[in-house]
Parts: structure tokens; sequence; C-alpha cells
């Protein structure tokens, strides 16, 4: 089975004519796109950690970002599920192939600024994987390691 996909064109230009992927193709981009919302959550759980700690003392700041952290990394991880499943699905028949194109994932919904947070996000992992490269992620943090990485990822954010 062989599953073609498009781009978005502009009006002006003529369609180009896209390659085609076979389905081992785009079951194996579609599992790096899952990977990569992990990533994504992981890094809003280190924002808010930084934040945690920069904005100390100020627990009516950091209860409202904890809501927003909270309900963005929930419904991340309800998509990451539904996308997995999917792609389960589609490793068992090829069939269903044809709906990893059609799903979209929405990074950061649910923030106010959704690709600001995103792109912090994404900032704070590859900063952490820098720093810390053999650390498991369910190691807590010491107070001056997430000050280091806070520190570290806001001299490259600007």
């Amino acid at each position: 089975m062989r599953l073609r996909v498009r781009k978005s064109r502009a009006k002006d230009k003529p369609e180009e004519e896209e390659p085609e992927l076979d389905t081992e193709q785009v079951l194996s981009a579609f599992e790096v796109a899952i990977a990569d919302q992990e990533r994504v959550l992981y890094g809003v759980a280190l924002f808010f950690e930084g934040v945690s700690l920069l904005q100390a003392g100020q627990e009516a700041v950091i209860e409202t970002y904890q809501k927003q952290c909270r309900n963005v990394i929930q419904a991340g991880q309800e998509a990451i599920q539904v996308a997995t499943s999917l792609l389960e699905q589609a490793r068992e028949n090829e069939d269903k192939a044809a709906l990893i194109g059609e799903f979209k994932f929405y990074p950061c919904q649910g923030y106010p600024e959704p690709e600001e947070l995103t792109r912090r996000a994404r900032l704070l992992v590859d900063t952490y994987d820098e720093i810390f490269p053999d650390r498991p992620r369910d190691q807590e943090f010491e107070q001056s390691e997430t000050l280091q990485l806070t520190e570290a990822a806001a001299m490259l954010f600007e």
C-alpha cells in the first residue's frame, strides 16, 4: 500500500507532484511525531519547575501556571494515547495507515500562547539533554539544577 502525503499549496502556484510514501515510512514518521509530542510534554513539566522556582512565594501565580501546565500535559497525554493506539492499529492493518494522515497534534493547546510554550518546551528539553545527557527523566531536580537548566535555556530563548 502506498500513501500520498499532500502539502498545502499557495493559491497562485500549481500543485507540485508529491512523493508517495510507503506504509512503513508513514508509520515511522508518525512514531517520530509521537516522540516529539512526548518531548514537548516533558518540556512543559520542566517549564513549570522553572516557573515554580522563579516565582517562589507568589502562590497565586504558581497555581495559575500549575493549572495551565497540568491541562496542557493532560490534553497532550490524551492525544499521545490516541496516536499510539492509531499507530498500533495501522501496524496491524495497513488499511488504517491512511488515517494517520488525518491525525494532527496541537501541542500546548489550552495555554494562552501555545506556540510560545511549545518553543520554550522544546528548548528546555534540548538544554536538558545537553546539560544532563544520561539523567533519567523521572529523577527529581535539586533547586540548583532547576535554576541551571532554566538559566541556560533562557539564554538560548532570546
